[in-house]
């Protein structure tokens, strides 16, 4: 069918999508009519929209660009376009990866009044959800024109590393789209389900998924057509991206040392650059040399005409220290489902970096085997596209289990941090903690909840403070309240609280001191003004 032709289902009613929501480009998919998903085809060209926005024009509202219009304005103007935004979501300011990162972005990254990190361009500060959410408009709209109905529900996939802070900020994005999430499927996960490993033979998976920004791999168990999810570990700032910028920076220096030139005192000609470093990435990754010619123009200097060969072992020469990176990931989930990597029956890598040769050898001899290399960039995509339709009930059932991406604990009081759920534990999953009043007649109870395993509280993410109140009155240590922390199939914490024992307050009220992201206010505010917009 050409494009533009309806592809309306005869079914009718509401059809949930999936995305795919990347740091460089995201993708949207369905089932099609032969029961297999496939790509939706955007409209502005190609499978895929660019996860670029740019702020345009002159004056107080400057037009906001998004997608591939985004992505061409990009050169002339890179510190008004925001890309890597999915770097930000849901992570706060001082972090010291954030910290990392803006320094190398053209754009600036500020702190959001209760401290997230958010982008800023022309003035205009920006919180990644809203960001999100612009790319996510544009995938639905693709998606509407396609299909010939609307679109209200959507599979998302994140990287098996977000925390909830960051699912959570997802999630908003969505809402802010006028989307429902009917579920938040990790990339390796989905990537199982996109190149179907359900319906082949029993075995245990090594999936890795080296993206623009995020670095994923998960064991995962396959057995009459469950998928079985049995540890997950990654880096949240390991990808293509950072190819990208070694190469640039590699270069940088050279044509300083050669040409007396500051490259990065010129933006557009430091994007420029980023550009062709990463074309020539890409074209490594299938020949043994690339060619970079572009034109700087910077300060009062004549123009330069650069020219330059790279070769394929002088770019792996320079990462070689960033492809150490991916060991640690692959040992540390082998290791938390008592295996060896070499244990596993097949090595499965996904993403666009996944194609770097450099990546699949290393990869390789940390699993003792041979990978299987998806070349599609959008399996991830097309595994949500599967899962979508089960939800909807109109394709195969499998059963797919996922487990938690950290440790969620509590602060006992004396500085001492205790584990409440364990990383890596099967969602949905439910754990309780009895909390016990320290003085008579203590009518509230405070709870600092925190994500992650370090036994230093400090090294862990402060979550919130949930503060229960309407205790009844006694001794010291004789009322006691149950905690209940639920960890939904979305990675999700949901608190409840109660009191023990009888005639006391079975429902006390609990309610949560936020410490991050946004607002149901804020959320609803920003949606009303991207549907009126």
């Amino acid at each position: 069918m050409s494009r533009g032709e309806s592809h309306a289902d005869p079914r009718a009613g509401r059809r949930t999508v999936g995305i795919d929501l990347g740091t460089s480009r995201s993708a949207v998919a369905v089932i099609g009519a032969d029961g297999e998903p496939v790509i939706v085809p955007i409209p502005a060209g190609g499978s895929w929209v660019p996860s670029v926005v740019t702020l345009a024009g002159s004056g107080d509202e400057p037009e906001i660009l998004v997608g591939a219009r985004a992505h061409r304005a990009a050169a002339a103007r890179p510190e008004d376009t925001v890309t890597a935004f999915k770097r930000l979501i849901g992570r706060r300011f001082d972090d010291d990866e954030v910290q990392r990162l803006a320094r190398a972005l053209p754009y600036q990254v500020i702190a959001a009044p209760n401290g997230d990190a958010w982008a800023q361009a022309r003035g205009v500060a920006l919180s990644p959800p809203w960001l999100s959410a612009l790319v996510l408009r544009e995938l639905v709209g693709a998606a509407e024109a396609w299909l010939g109905e609307p679109v209200r529900d959507a599979v998302i996939t994140v990287p098996a590393r977000f925390d909830i802070e960051q699912r959570r900020a997802t999630r908003d994005a969505a809402e802010i789209a006028g989307l429902q999430v009917r579920r938040l499927i990790n990339e390796p996960t989905a990537a199982a389900l996109g190149v179907g490993a359900h319906r082949g033979a029993d075995q245990r998976l090594a999936v890795c998924d080296l993206g623009a920004g995020t670095f994923d791999v998960s064991i995962v168990n396959v057995e009459e057509g469950v998928i079985e999810v049995l540890a997950s570990a990654g880096d949240s700032f390991l990808g293509g991206e950072d190819v990208d910028r070694i190469l640039a920076d590699c270069l940088v220096d050279e044509i300083r040392q050669q040409h007396g030139l500051d490259v990065t005192s010129d933006p557009p000609s430091l994007q420029r650059l980023l550009d062709e470093c990463r074309t020539a990435k890409h074209r490594l990754s299938q020949q043994a040399r690339a060619e970079i010619a572009l034109v700087l123009a910077v300060g009062s200097s004549a123009p330069l005409e650069y020219r330059r060969t790279v070769r394929r072992d002088e770019l792996e020469f320079w990462i070689e220290s960033t492809l150490d990176l991916l060991e640690p990931p692959c040992m540390e989930a082998a290791a938390r489902c008592g295996l060896r990597p070499g244990d596993v029956d097949s090595l499965i890598l996904v993403g666009g970096s996944a194609r770097i040769p450099a990546v699949q050898h290393k990869l390789a001899g940390v699993f003792g085997r041979a990978p299987r290399v998806i070349g599609q960039r959008e399996v991830v995509a097309l595994g949500a596209a599967r899962l979508a339709a089960m939800l909807d009930g109109d394709h195969e059932e499998v059963a797919v289990l996922d487990v938690t991406a950290r440790a969620i604990g509590v602060d006992l009081g004396d500085g001492k941090y205790q584990q409440v759920i364990a990383r890596n534990t099967a969602v949905p999953t439910r754990e309780h903690k009895v909390v016990a009043t320290i003085r008579a007649d203590q009518r509230e109870l405070e709870l600092d909840v925190y994500e992650g395993e370090s036994p230093a509280i400090a090294d862990n993410r402060l979550l919130g403070r949930f503060v229960c109140s309407g205790l009844s009155d006694g001794p010291a240590g004789h009322v006691m309240v149950a905690f209940d922390f639920t960890v939904d199939v979305d990675g999700l914490l949901r608190v409840s609280a109660s009191e023990m024992g009888g005639g006391g307050n079975s429902h006390p009220e609990l309610r949560l001191r936020a410490t991050a992201g946004l607002t149901r206010a804020h959320v609803e505010r920003m949606r009303a003004a991207l549907a009126g917009g």
